[in-house]
């Protein structure tokens, strides 16, 4: 069996909840887009017009920055991962920097957001020949950003975290997970018994 590439975003849907990658990927359930959904793909557009005009890039100033990439596609076969990071930041002085984009009034970092941060550093890591050692999540509704530190040990157990995500999808085993505040909102709750 040729192996399958996993999408980051599989991963953050994963920390959400693994049976919407059971529901995803193995049973081939496509996902329609909520209104918050393309509320976040207009408003991600805006964002990046508006990275413009500012003396800042997601809080770091201009003059620190080398280089700014919106919607960078990257694939890593070694770890079998693929994805886009929202905004990849260079700096002068060779540092690599994930920034995320989150569209939410949360007040802090999820474990699938924070997944999702290692996952690119991982990516970044290979395209760019570096280590990624932190990456950001912009939360645009409040003008905010905050750091996520990336550790090698991090970035160890995402690898795993990839190798068991793999195994569910490959074993077509719905996976027993515990009822929260996440099922009103997801998509697959008509899906899901």
């Amino acid at each position: 069996m040729v192996e399958e590439m996993l999408a980051v975003s599989d991963i953050t849907q994963y920390f959400y909840c693994p049976r919407k990658v059971y529901f995803m990927k193995t049973l081939g359930i496509k996902i329609k887009a909520k209104p918050k959904m393309d509320m976040g793909k207009e408003e991600h557009e805006k964002e990046h017009r508006r990275v413009k005009e500012r003396n800042t890039v997601y809080g770091f100033p201009e003059e620190e920055i080398a280089q700014v990439i919106h919607d960078l596609a990257v694939e890593d076969i070694k770890t079998g991962l693929y994805g886009m990071v929202d905004t990849t930041i260079i700096m002068k002085s060779g540092e690599v920097v994930p920034v995320d984009v989150k569209y939410t009034n949360a007040e802090s970092v999820r474990t699938n957001w924070k997944k999702q941060l290692i996952a690119y550093a991982i990516l970044l890591d290979s395209r760019f020949e570096t280590i990624v050692r932190r990456g950001f999540v912009y939360l645009p509704a409040k003008h905010r950003q905050i750091q996520v530190n990336i550790p090698d040990e991090a970035k160890a157990v995402l690898k795993q975290d990839i190798i068991r995500i793999k195994a569910l999808i490959d074993s077509e085993k719905m996976p027993h997970v515990s009822k929260g505040n996440q099922c009103s909102y997801c998509e697959m709750k008509k899906f899901c018994t």
